[in-house]
């Protein structure tokens, strides 16, 4: 069923996806009292509707003991279009892994509306201690709450008993009970524009055009966010496959024969086929699916994850590009030798700064394809890390 443009109630999804099968119902009674204060808490502050849904057994496998939450992210992102919902929270009873920390207990995507959560760790019998089925309650709420309100673009709070509080450990949530007015008026506003989940089932471009145009604050968020450079720093396969066919074809008499003799606007077309064939490799890798639902609908919310993932992987191919062109150039004027650029050109030597440039550009354009293709083996969870994932909690 596709939600309405113009419909005023926004709905949160809270999604049960039970893996391992151990205590299930201890953990959907958690859950279930968990939500329920939840949901107190955001009617009270906003009015929105809020579900309690269930994903049967997805099978997952660890890694050194812990789950890949993008998986469950992945997972989140395709049942909040199917199942109609504006937000979607998903918990899950096992350990998440992470990059920063030796393990993590939620974490937001305000790009995609989706939270991932664990309630693993938040019974004290976890710590040896012993089992406070309230405190668990107490301790998920308010790691619910705290999700959902980086979902609204709410920042960090400085007081230890705020919701929004940067806790350090599982121990901090017990005292995190309050959003301030200002808060919650911040979330009231964000809400309208940030619930991104219109759809639409027929002119499709047309719907694209202005699911873009709406959400261009919140796609431009996500690129400042993924940052190009600290994408770049994901892509080490990739960099280091350019820099390898940079360093041969560098030293090859045919690469200056052409680099030399070709015309300048014949280049600068080469070097923008080259990083938009490159986007288009790192995008068919490193995107979430597609962007219509099994009802053959277009979602907004998947428009604008697409957009904000092929925004920052062109962003990251342009950074890389200019930086083969650098190291190209400063190579021809320090280390290449200049007799080989007066006799290796069949044509006309290539001495001056303008074939200094025009091999650059060739030589870089050739390395951002072949890194593209060997950029396809990097880390799917470091690059979807960065693209996706707002913070670890």
């Amino acid at each position: 069923m596709a939600a309405s443009s113009n419909r005023q109630e926004y709905v949160v999804g809270v999604m049960t996806m039970e893996v391992e099968g151990k205590n299930s119902e201890r953990f959907h009674r958690h859950v279930t009292q968990a939500v329920e204060v939840f949901k107190d808490a955001i009617i009270t502050a906003l009015g929105v509707r809020v579900v309690l849904l269930a994903f049967e057994g997805p099978h997952l496998t660890p890694t050194a003991g812990a789950y890949a939450p993008l998986d469950f992210l992945h997972i989140g992102m395709t049942e909040k279009l199917e199942r109609d919902v504006h937000f979607m929270l998903i918990v899950t009873e096992v350990d998440l892994s992470a990059t920063t920390f030796s393990y993590t207990l939620a974490l937001p995507s305000q790009l995609t509306n989706v939270g991932v959560v664990s309630t693993k760790r938040l019974n004290p019998d976890f710590w040896g201690d012993r089992e406070d089925a309230a405190l668990t309650v107490r301790r998920l709420a308010t790691l619910l709450l705290h999700t959902f309100g980086h979902l609204l673009n709410l920042s960090h709070a400085r007081d230890s008993q705020n919701v929004m509080y940067n806790f350090a450990g599982v121990d901090d949530l017990s005292a995190m009970s309050y959003l301030t007015p200002a808060q919650r008026e911040q979330m009231r506003q964000a809400l309208p524009r940030e619930a991104h989940e219109r759809t639409s089932r027929n002119g499709r471009w047309r719907f694209v055009l202005h699911t873009l145009v709406r959400n261009w604050r919140s796609i431009a968020r996500a690129v400042v966010r993924a940052n190009p450079f600290r994408l770049a720093t994901r892509l080490p396969t990739m960099i280091t496959a350019a820099l390898s066919v940079i360093i041969v074809v560098f030293f090859s008499a045919e690469i200056w024969d052409v680099g030399s003799t070709v015309e300048l606007y014949q280049l600068v077309l080469l070097s923008a086929v080259a990083v938009l064939t490159a986007t288009a490799v790192l995008y068919r890798t490193f995107a979430f699916g597609g962007v219509l639902g099994r009802g053959r609908v277009w979602a907004e919310s998947t428009i604008v994850t697409g957009a904000a993932t092929g925004l920052s992987l062109i962003l990251t191919m342009l950074l890389l590009f200019v930086v083969f062109v650098g190291l190209t150039y400063l190579g021809t004027v320090t280390i290449f030798p200049r007799k080989l650029m007066e006799t290796w050109p069949t044509v006309d030597p290539a001495v001056r700064t303008l074939d200094h440039v025009k091999v650059s550009l060739f030589v870089a354009a050739l390395g951002v394809l072949a890194g593209s293709l060997g950029g396809r083996a990097d880390s799917k969870d470091l690059v979807r890390g960065v693209l996706f994932i707002d913070e670890e909690t």
